[in-house]
């Protein structure tokens, strides 16, 4: 049987770069649900940078063979991709009802995927932020992710 990978190669290539590089990022939203037990899909994979402007990110996605976008100032968000990565790979500059980025990394859980160590935002702020974005796809997933956060507690108290 061929071993399952969440990541391509080239994703996996970039995340580590990121890591290598000292990067402050972390999974979020709807793949960083999914990575924790939700009972969801999605196609893309939210990263939340610690500071978009950081040229290193530069650095990191060129070493892995593909394009960084920095944004203009508010007018249009930050992208990465290229053959190399793909397009599942989103940028994410704001998240709702959230704290600042240093608040929320300290309480990120770190997740190994395909072997790269990935801070990933928690189930419970994630729901948070779902919530707090009162978008109709973020309100529809939350009972998923309940759910999936509710088998977690479970799991931990029956230890």
């Amino acid at each position: 049987m061929d071993d399952f990978s969440a990541l391509s190669l080239g994703e996996r290539t970039l995340l580590e770069a990121l890591n290598r590089h000292g990067i402050r990022f972390m999974l979020v939203g709807l793949s960083a649900a999914v990575l924790q037990g939700a009972n969801a899909a999605t196609r893309d994979i939210d990263l939340w940078f610690e500071n978009i402007g950081d040229l290193r990110i530069g650095d990191a996605v060129r070493e892995a063979n593909g394009i960084w976008i920095s944004g203009s100032f508010g007018m249009r968000p930050p992208q990465l991709g290229g053959d190399a990565i793909g397009d599942r790979l989103d940028v994410v500059t704001h998240m709702h009802g959230l704290a600042p980025f240093a608040a929320e990394f300290a309480s990120a859980k770190t997740l190994e995927i395909d072997g790269v160590p990935l801070k990933v935002l928690p189930l419970e702020r994630i729901i948070a932020s779902k919530r707090a974005s009162n978008r109709a796809k973020d309100l529809a997933a939350i009972p998923a992710l309940e759910e999936a956060l509710a088998a977690l507690s479970e799991d931990l108290e029956s230890r």
